[in-house]
Parts: C-alpha cells; sequence; structure tokens
C-alpha cells in the first residue's frame, strides 16, 4: 500500500520545502504540476520548479509540467484543469493505494495515520490550522478549514471533484452523501508565508482576479498589514502567536533559526 501526495506547483519553494520534510516518512511518490500559464493566463518566462533544491526527495518526486491550458477558460477553469491534471502521475498505479488531494499550502497531520486505515468512511478530511503571514500566527476567526483530503484512488473521481466536496453532515435521504472520516488537528493551512513582494505576485497570478488591484498588490500596503496583523482583503480576522511547539509542523521546530524571518 502507497499513499501519493499530489498538489499544484507555482513557486512557493519555502512551504515545499516544509510540505516534503514533514510528510516525507509518509509519502511514497510526491505528485508536483507546474503550468506554464498561472491562472490568471499570464504566460511565465520559464518553469520555476527547480529539483536541484529539493534533491533529497528526486527519487520520490514526480513533477508533470502542464504546457498550456484549452483556450478560452477563465480562471477557476485553468485551476480547475491544472489540478485534475494530477492525473497524469496517477497512471497505472494500484487503485487499492491513497491519494492525498491538498493546495501546496495545506499540509496534512499524519501523526494519527492508522485511525485512517481503520475508519470504514472511503474519504477523509483533515481538520486543519489556519495560518497567516508567519510560520506560527493563527488566525482565530477562521479556524476550521478542510483542505486536504485523502481516499483510495479507486474512490477517487477526479481531484477536483474531491475538493469540491463540501465536508458536513449529509440528509439520510442523499443518495450522493459522502460519510466523511474527520482527522482532528488534522495539519496546517500556510497562506501567504511569503515576503511582500511574493504575496503582490500570488495575488496577481491566482484565480481571485477581483484583488488583482492596487490596493491588495502594492507592497507597502503588503507590508503595513502584515505589520499591524491585519488581513489583506479587509476581513475582520482576529491573529494570535501560536505559543505550544507541539502545534506547528516538527520540521519547523527543528529549524526556527532557518525560519526566523518567518517566525514571531
Amino acid at each position: 500500500m502507497k499513499i501519493f501526495d499530489c498538489f499544484m506547483y507555482n513557486n512557493e519553494d519555502l512551504i515545499l520545502e516544509i510540505r516534503l520534510n514533514s510528510l516525507n516518512n509518509y509519502i511514497d511518490k510526491f505528485i508536483i504540476v507546474e503550468a506554464k500559464q498561472d491562472h490568471q493566463g499570464r504566460v511565465k518566462q520559464n518553469y520555476n520548479f527547480d529539483l536541484n533544491k529539493f534533491n533529497k526527495f528526486k527519487n520520490k518526486i514526480e513533477y508533470i509540467k502542464l504546457e498550456k491550458f484549452p483556450k478560452n477558460y477563465d480562471n477557476w477553469q485553468r485551476e480547475n484543469f491544472q489540478r485534475d491534471f494530477i492525473l497524469k502521475g496517477l497512471i497505472g498505479v494500484d487503485k487499492n493505494d491513497y491519494v492525498v488531494i491538498s493546495d501546496i499550502d495545506e499540509i496534512p497531520n499524519f501523526e494519527n495515520i492508522e485511525s485512517i486505515f481503520k475508519s470504514k468512511n472511503k474519504y477523509t478530511a483533515f481538520k486543519q490550522k489556519m495560518i497567516y503571514y508567519k510560520l506560527n500566527l493563527l488566525n482565530t476567526t477562521e479556524n476550521e478549514w478542510y483542505g486536504s483530503r485523502m481516499c483510495k484512488i479507486k474512490h477517487l473521481k477526479k481531484p477536483q471533484w474531491l475538493r469540491n466536496q463540501k465536508v458536513k453532515k449529509y440528509p439520510f435521504y442523499r443518495l450522493d452523501k459522502i460519510n466523511w472520516h474527520i482527522v482532528n488537528n488534522g495539519g496546517w493551512h500556510f497562506s501567504n508565508i511569503m515576503t511582500p513582494k511574493e504575496i503582490s505576485e500570488k495575488i496577481k497570478s491566482f484565480a481571485h482576479s477581483e484583488f488583482n488591484k492596487p490596493e491588495f498588490t502594492d507592497i507597502e500596503i503588503i507590508k503595513k498589514k502584515i505589520h499591524l496583523k491585519k488581513d489583506l482583503f479587509g476581513r475582520n480576522f482576529i491573529f494570535e502567536k501560536i505559543t505550544k511547539e507541539e502545534d506547528l509542523p516538527k520540521y519547523v521546530i527543528q529549524n526556527q533559526k532557518k525560519f526566523s524571518e518567518f517566525l514571531i
């Protein structure tokens, strides 16, 4: 039985480093999909992923390039198409193996992985902490995020389909209901753990093009919001420092000096 960790990549090397090191003992193959265009349709000069930066994991990484999106796709269709391109890396694998579908910054906590294997439910959702700007800055206002999903490959219709399924209790009469296995303390959603310049570039590239405006992309404004611990988009989030080391990935705790720029 193998586990495949699958996600899209743009240029998030810091989070990728944390992900690979945190999950390495559990994952048999990392499937990484990068597109030549971003989700707003801009064409990159070059692909960003550099395997040499992650040479330690080269035997576990399958890197897939998406040359171009279908014509006339909008932002969300591009994102969905790239996520479903993950299937290219699952051709020929055992249908009883497991697949994890996440965004790159949604890192599951596998410390209780045996509970997943023992569960009778076909689908697993990881209840994750919402982390903003810094690796130990918790969003206490919106702190139930079911980002990472997991199932056997034989139960995966498409990656985007799994992403779209709501994690909730369904009425008994719903024929299409999913009985979820929930992993509490299921990991972290590390949002915008980047420099202000990188955050600005992210806003210009991700599917939410409604935020691609100067009041959100201006680097000085972003710096100020990070300093004041204010949400980029004006949501009334309250942020608090995480004080317990056990609430962070072990790799971060073991490398605090390395990540000092992104710790408070």
